[in-house]
């Protein structure tokens, strides 16, 4: 029989966005990979709005918890952890689309130079 403890369900929130943020690194590190060997020295990380849950099926029934709240800061952390010795910050930059027009870029630079 396998016992389920107080502590052990406290911990199911923290363990569940810890989840979505190792698919979140695992969806762009491709993209990073090649960055990196194509000679760039950072990547931005660009959050994805989608919704990565899907459904979980319980007897009968289907259920779909909470979306984790996952912030900025909660990705810096992760990614400073996943990529030790770089520098990961937060940034908002103009980016020229053409003569006339720039974008507002906001996201997670992971800088290895």
């Amino acid at each position: 029989m396998q016992t389920y403890s107080r502590s052990f369900l406290q911990g199911l929130p923290e363990e569940e966005k810890q989840r979505r943020i190792d698919m979140i690194v695992n969806g762009f590190f491709q993209n990073l990979r090649n960055a990196a060997i194509a000679g760039k020295t950072q990547y931005i990380y660009t959050p994805d709005c989608r919704n990565m849950s899907g459904p979980i099926v319980l007897a009968k029934r289907t259920q779909t918890p909470p979306e984790p709240i996952i912030t900025n800061e909660d990705l810096i952390a992760a990614f400073q952890r996943k990529f030790p010795d770089c520098d990961v910050s937060y940034q908002e930059t103009w980016v020229e689309v053409d003569a006339t027009n720039k974008v507002l870029k906001k996201g997670i630079v992971i800088d290895w130079s």
